[in-house]
């Protein structure tokens, strides 16, 4: 491959953005540079990168930029990385988000946010480009950079289900990096994951509707046998009295006929093993979760549950 081909991949991979050096080692001067930045052609995105072209930086070549501005020796990371792996919506509005190995001389751009990591060489993507965090490390991040530690746990818990990041994963990250913020939260979100929760409308029930009203916390992901075949209930409540299954997802939401069966076809065999089954969409769970609680105690009261009611503000509002 000459060099001039070299150069045109260079640049394609690149997304038209180069650094001084590798102008420089191109042929270009320091003054031929300038020229091309003063005349308009080129403009000067951080110290000693550029783009070769005018107008706005697309998304990509923003983070081109940013990678080149840390001298290569960075990561992209947090948001910009977990738009990159696909689990978060491109945002230009964004800052491109960074993190270098500790120790790491300080650093300052523009439209930058630079993080320090001890395990640097630990959270990388394999053969990625520009280089990222990994999915695991990535989902990490995004809770230790939380506001609060409720906040913490539905992130950890919303990025994990939507990077298909595995809680044993997460937990040897939190063992290697021991994240200073948010520890038990981190913690707490990997056990929701461990016990099975698997959707945000899951969390959600949990949260407000369970612990919020002092509901015992049903089993998750219980199997059932349906029309010989292995099935799972989102949430059975076993007590002295029998069982009670609250299914978190409604019939309205089913758009396939084939899920609308199963669905149909669960309904008809908990009533056949003589077993209380509720349906709750993401409405009742978010938008009125008092009377859902209030519900579920009513439907458990029968079957032996004996613990009082806790009211949570809204309740009391």
């Amino acid at each position: 491959m000459d060099e001039w081909e070299t150069w045109r991949q260079l640049r394609a991979q690149q997304h038209d953005v180069v650094t001084r050096a590798q102008l420089l080692a191109q042929g270009f001067t320091d003054g031929g540079i300038s020229a091309q930045v003063d005349a308009g052609r080129w403009q000067r995105v951080h110290e000693g990168v550029y783009a070769l072209f005018s107008g706005p930086l697309s998304i990509e070549a923003e983070r081109i930029a940013a990678f080149l501005a840390c001298r290569g020796v960075a990561l992209l990371s947090h948001e910009t990385a977990a738009e990159l792996h696909g689990f978060l919506k491109p945002d230009l509005g964004r800052p491109v988000h960074l993190t270098v190995p500790y120790g790491t001389s300080d650093f300052r751009s523009d439209g930058l946010r630079v993080h320090r990591s001890r395990a640097f060489a630990h959270i990388g993507e394999t053969g990625s480009f520009p280089p990222r965090t990994n999915r695991t490390h990535t989902v990490l991040d995004l809770a230790v950079a939380a506001p609060d530690a409720a906040d913490a746990v539905r992130v950890l818990h919303t990025c994990a289900l939507d990077a298909r990041v595995h809680p044993g994963a997460l937990e040897r990250a939190v063992e290697l990096r021991r994240p200073p913020r948010h520890r038990r939260a981190i913690n707490d979100g990997i056990g929701l994951l461990r016990d099975g929760v698997l959707s945000v409308l899951e969390h959600r029930y949990l949260v407000d509707v369970e612990q919020a009203h002092g509901l015992p916390v049903g089993r998750r992901q219980v199997p059932v046998l349906v029309d010989g075949v292995r099935r799972y209930e989102d949430v059975a409540y076993d007590l002295p009295g029998g069982r009670a299954i609250a299914r978190l997802d409604g019939f309205g939401f089913h758009g396939d006929q084939q899920i609308a069966l199963i669905d149909r076809r669960r309904t008809v065999a908990a009533a056949l093993e003589r077993t209380f089954s509720v349906p709750f969409g993401w409405t009742e769970v978010t938008s009125f979760a008092c009377r859902t609680a209030r519900e579920v105690e009513s439907l458990l009261r029968p079957l032996g549950w004996i613990d009082p009611f806790q009211s949570c503000p809204s309740c009391r509002a």
